[in-house]
């Protein structure tokens, strides 16, 4: 903090989730550690479609399910550009993550703002949204209609296709390098998701030199491995991939 309170931009992993009304405390993770220890600041994004400022700020009109879900990624965008814009961070030293319905806001929100972020995580995402929920023989499409709207009904579809982050990558822009991860097994974000995504992206913007990466787990379903030392050899993955693309991982230590 010392260096931001004397102006000086340090690296800042940005993370958020944004539906379903879940609300992400901020509370202490140990796991966060490899990053606070390389000098990063870890925020938590309460973007609207959560539930930490009540229940309106989740439901219509002016929370983020249904047909005011872009709230959601406007909200998370704007965080970022807060932190930018008070000399925090910047684009080069800032980097995000989301997981599962957290995936669709990062693939979301690269898309509204390509050059924003550095790295982005995206955990198992549900980016091919209005595929996804067109599709009732999924089994949590048809529950799930009342989060997205039912895209067999017009208006619910055409909302969808605006923001569904595998219907809006931009062509010509430098994307931030991306960590897309998937599950074989995941019943509810299947692989053929996050590995659509991450082929959209290499063919929308193949002279980018920032790497889109692709890891699928060929036995964890959508909530990584229930082992917890596999679940955080899995975390200490994607954290060594945020830190060499911010070009933090070499860290010499002093014995003495």
């Amino acid at each position: 903090m010392e260096k931001v309170e004397a102006g000086q931009p340090v690296p800042i992993h940005l993370y958020g989730y944004g539906s379903y009304g879940s609300s992400i405390e901020a509370d202490f993770g140990s796991s966060r550690l490899p990053l606070l220890n390389r000098g990063m600041i870890y925020v938590i994004a309460h973007v609207r479609g959560g539930g930490e400022l009540g229940r309106s700020w989740y439901e219509e009109p002016n929370g983020a399910k249904l047909l005011c879900k872009e709230n959601t990624f406007n909200d998370f965008v704007d965080v970022a550009r807060f932190l930018v814009g008070n000399d925090w961070t910047t684009p080069e030293l800032l980097s995000c993550e989301g997981r599962s319905a957290g995936g669709l806001l990062i693939g979301a929100s690269i898309n509204q703002d390509p050059e924003l972020f550095r790295v982005a995580i995206l955990g198992v995402p549900f980016v091919d949204v209005a595929v996804t929920m067109t599709d009732a023989s999924i089994p949590l499409t048809t529950g799930e209609w009342i989060e997205w709207g039912n895209p067999n009904e017009e208006k619910y579809f055409q909302y969808m296709m605006d923001y569904s982050p595998m219907n809006n990558v931009q062509t010509g822009k430098k994307y931030p390098s991306c960590l897309i991860t998937g599950g074989l097994h995941d019943p509810r974000v299947a692989y053929w998701e996050p590995t659509k995504f991450a082929a959209t992206l290499r063919h929308a913007n193949p002279d980018n030199e920032n790497p889109v990466c692709m890891k699928v787990d060929m036995s964890s379903g959508h909530f990584s491995a229930s082992d917890r030392y596999e679940h955080y050899r899995g975390l200490a993955y994607d954290y060594s991939f945020v830190l060499d693309q911010l070009g933090l991982g070499e860290r010499h230590h002093s014995h003495g």
